[in-house]
């Protein structure tokens, strides 16, 4: 056989090779991974927007290829608690302490309503314009065992989460954007 059939074989076995490879093993959806939290707003039926968690809220969402996933944000401007933030020494006070222990009902109150986080599994549509979030754990606990459905996008490092929510009897629709986390920074 001559040497440039036996290359051109070859070659069109690896990529056979590659294409079964590649069928048998899919790619991650594009939405895996760890996104920080830019923005919550809200546009109300005015046409006037609100920011749910104030101006500049911080937080993470993230996608494992297992199909977990996990979310949390906080309030700006955050809570301070009596006595003001935790300092480096603080931290090891703080581990396994009861931090709440000391606080009032308001003070209490401002902390839960300030934060929120939930875990559990994630569905990306066919279409990978919405997803589903089946919630098994939350700082709230009568949304354990609720599914949330949310329209998605993603541009670029962007992504968008967007539904209908109504605070207080008043509707809005509110839009999540986060950024992709870079690896090993911000």
């Amino acid at each position: 056989m001559p040497y440039f059939r036996l290359v051109w074989l070859v070659s069109a076995i690896a990529s056979v090779a590659g294409r079964v490879q590649a069928q048998g093993t899919p790619a991650p959806p594009p939405i895996v991974g760890t996104w920080l939290l830019e923005s919550i707003v809200d546009t109300l039926a005015t046409g006037s927007l609100a920011s749910w968690m104030g101006a500049h809220p911080t937080g993470a969402i993230i996608y494992s290829p297992s199909g977990h996933m996990s979310v949390q944000f906080m309030r700006d401007p955050r809570p301070v608690p009596p006595g003001g933030a935790a300092s480096g020494a603080d931290a090891a006070r703080l581990a396994g302490a009861d931090p709440f222990g000391g606080l009032g009902v308001r003070e209490l109150r401002d902390v839960v309503e300030g934060y929120y986080a939930y875990f559990g599994r994630y569905r990306v549509s066919a279409a990978g314009d919405s997803i589903a979030h089946f919630v098994d754990t939350s700082l709230r606990p009568s949304e354990v065992g609720v599914t949330y459905r949310r329209a998605i996008r993603i541009e670029g490092s962007r992504l968008f989460i967007s539904l209908n929510a109504e605070v207080n009897g008043v509707p809005r629709h509110r839009v999540l954007t986060w950024r992709r986390a870079a690896v090993n920074g911000k």
